[in-house]
């Protein structure tokens, strides 16, 4: 039995084994990356375009740790007023769980004679769900 534990290929074997556990652990002990529902909380003006990441519902967006960081959603659009808009959502953290939500729109360009329609942006809270 002792030879077979001294043996170059039980030895090779050993290494690898370590090896394997070694890379296995490492990768573990990584830092991954949660996904977690952004849900958003505004008033919305039913007679309004928002160029808004949340247009089907709400967002789920990938989070290292517990830390919230802040993010930033644009969205470009040509709305029917022959204008070319840019929609831009701000979430500033504001505790745990928690972004204060700002929304602005921007005219890009308009064809001539267009009529642009009315800015309308808002504020409001995302809370941060599993």
């Amino acid at each position: 039995m002792q030879q077979a534990l001294a043996s170059p290929l039980f030895r090779s074997l050993a290494v690898g084994g370590l090896l394997l556990a070694l890379t296995v652990g490492v990768r573990a002990a990584r830092p991954h990356h949660k996904h977690h529902r952004l849900v958003l909380h505004t008033y919305a003006d039913p007679d309004a375009v928002y160029l808004t990441a949340w247009r089907n519902g709400d967002v789920t967006a990938p989070f290292e740790g517990d830390k919230l960081v802040p993010l930033t959603f644009n969205t470009v659009a040509l709305v029917s007023d022959g204008c070319r808009w840019l929609g831009t959502e701000t979430l500033e953290p504001i505790g745990k769980g928690r972004y204060a939500y700002r929304y602005k729109e921007t005219i890009l360009e308009c064809v001539p004679g267009a009529n642009p329609c009315i800015k309308t942006p808002r504020t409001g809270l995302v809370t941060v769900e599993p």
